[in-house]
């Protein structure tokens, strides 16, 4: 008789236990509660999806931050999350099957120091019924004059009126629904690139305004009058053109989020976060001038490669940080708005020094989208770095319209950084 190793048994075993995973089966329209996850499971689901049918994806997260991949029939990665440091709430997301047959959905624990070991989920797949999704129907249909615009505003107004609806409601779940009914199910183009770029649940709106209601009450006006900045926005586009002969407009969105994000971008879309571009606006045309701004640097991103030529020296913080200093002074030649920044202009030379120590680090978490976490000067100083380098090369380019090409078209951040003679520049 055959004796079986430990190692084989070991292997057995596993193999078993990860067949037998995938051949768990979820149930649309039905909760499974507290499933147990820890450090080295990998758990997966088969989904019986209808081509046609739309499906609202809930997965709860109780004290551990999970990936998740959804994984079409035929193969296709359909959709995945990568918010890595979200250890409790929900993670929710609506998919359109494109085919019928047996979907994927596959859930493991994130990898990273600050995530616990274990924990536990919640799931469910809910299809949409033939009422709801004529509700959607009509609703697509009425928001169409909106999506046809080059700017959308009315994502605001439906936030507003979830908003005051809240007063009705007399339980945590009634101000969830509410939520999701009155603003996420009525979302327009752009609003939809935002949910699924920011991981915005219903949950996530109704939490963020119990923490802070006054917040909200004393951004309201000026959100409304972000409405007016709708000709200032082609402005912006004139501009552009005018520098960047090649300049293709996106869409602009203007949304109200959970005061995390000012801006950002689609494949679409510049995407507005409202209530945080006009925090602190004294007056209508501070207003516009603001939203000019943010308006004028994220349309730079939309012209931007995505990613560095891979054939050259890799390095994720300085190629960041010409990303975003880019975008900040083309936005000034398009606003005249200068980009000031006191401290960065009082120690360019430390700073730069302590940056060139860390020039091809992964992490760019000392200077860029750390300003929650700076404590002893600003934050996001890698965009006045990029910005000074930026303005260098630009400085000695006689050809300007060329520099703007080079800028936008920027993919290998060393030879950029050379170019510009940044390094041997004077500095305080």
């Amino acid at each position: 008789m055959r004796k079986f190793t430990f190692l084989t048994i070991l292997i057995l075993t596993l193999f078993f236990h990860l067949f037998v995973q995938a051949q768990q089966t979820l149930n649309i329209n039905r909760q499974y509660q507290d499933i147990r996850l820890i450090k080295s499971d990998t758990l997966i689901y088969k989904l019986p999806l209808i081509k046609g049918n739309i499906y609202q994806f809930s997965i709860l997260q109780q004290g551990i931050a999970v990936y998740y991949e959804l994984v079409s029939s035929t193969g296709e990665k359909v959709r995945e999350n990568m918010d890595i440091y979200d250890i409790n709430g929900y993670e929710k997301f609506e998919y359109t099957a494109t085919n019928t047959g047996n979907f994927l959905l596959s859930i493991n624990r994130f990898k990273h120091d600050r995530n616990p070991d274990s924990g536990k989920i919640s799931i469910s797949v809910k299809s949409l019924s033939k009422k709801e999704i004529e509700v959607r129907k009509q609703i697509k249909k009425d928001l169409e004059p909106e999506n046809a615009k080059n700017v959308t505003t009315i994502d605001i107004d439906h936030f507003w009126n979830a908003f005051d609806h809240l007063k009705t409601c007399k339980t945590y779940a009634d101000s969830v629904y509410i939520f999701q009914k009155d603003y996420l199910d009525k979302a327009t183009n752009g609003m939809h690139d935002f949910i699924q770029a920011r991981d915005w649940t219903a949950e996530r709106f109704v939490d963020a305004i119990l923490k802070n209601p006054d917040l909200y009450q004393s951004v309201r006006q000026n959100t409304l009058e972000a409405k007016k900045a709708v000709p200032v926005i082609e402005e912006v586009f004139t501009k552009f053109k005018e520098i960047y002969a090649d300049f293709k407009p996106f869409k602009v969105c203007f949304a109200i989020g959970i005061n995390n994000t000012g801006g950002t971008v689609s494949d679409r879309y510049v995407l507005i976060g409202t209530e945080v571009t006009v925090s602190g606006s004294v007056s209508s045309q501070d207003i516009i001038q603001k939203i000019k701004g943010i308006v004028a640097h994220e349309c730079v991103h939309t012209q931007q490669h995505l990613n560095s030529d891979s054939t050259t020296i890799q390095c994720p913080l300085l190629w960041q940080s010409l990303r975003e200093g880019s975008c900040d002074f083309i936005a000034e030649l398009i606003t005249g708005q200068p980009r000031n920044n006191e401290y960065g202009e009082k120690n360019e030379s430390k700073l730069w020094t302590a940056f060139k120590n860390e020039l091809c680090n992964e992490s760019t978490d000392n200077w860029l989208y750390n300003g929650y976490a700076a404590k002893d000067k600003p934050g996001d100083l890698g965009y006045f770095i990029g910005y000074q380098i930026v303005k260098e090369y630009y400085k000695n380019t006689s050809d300007k319209k060329k520099a703007i090409i080079d800028i936008i078209n920027m993919s290998d951040p060393i030879h950029f950084l050379e170019l510009s003679k940044y390094d041997q520049k004077p500095k305080n």
